[in-house]
């Protein structure tokens, strides 16, 4: 009978372990520019030459979303300049845009937010702590 409860115990550990480990909730900031409120959502703990998704959310001053921008990521190391990594965020729904890249080494990045809208240019900066 122990047998069985250790075995219970030890699977019931195993399966906390993976829930914890998987789905965690994204890291979302947001910061308004000349009007324009630029939302970046990126996982949690993003991992060096592993794909990570950045979704960008743009609404104006009204709330409304923005279906017809222009939006790229500047990824740069201050820590280590060694060029620009720069992904074209494709339309994924309304206000919403979405890219995939690789941060290529651990530390501290700035992800800056790029949208060219309505003949602007808007600019908002973000920084991640990635892991080995």
């Amino acid at each position: 009978m122990s047998y069985w409860i250790r075995a219970f115990c030890f699977l019931v550990a195993v399966l906390v372990v993976v829930a914890c480990s998987s789905g965690a909730a994204p890291v979302r900031e947001t910061q308004t520019v000349d009007g324009l409120t630029i939302t970046l959502e990126t996982p949690d703990r993003p991992r060096i030459n592993t794909a990570v998704d950045f979704v960008v959310l743009l609404h104006d001053q009204q709330g409304n979303a923005i279906n017809d921008a222009y939006v790229y990521l500047d990824l740069d190391m201050p820590a280590m300049p060694m060029g620009v990594t720069r992904p074209v965020a494709t339309p994924d729904g309304p206000g919403r845009y979405w890219a995939r890249t690789a941060y290529t080494m651990e530390g501290l990045w700035e992800i800056t937010v790029v949208v060219e809208w309505a003949a602007n240019t808007y600019r908002a900066t973000f920084q991640r702590d990635v892991l080995q």
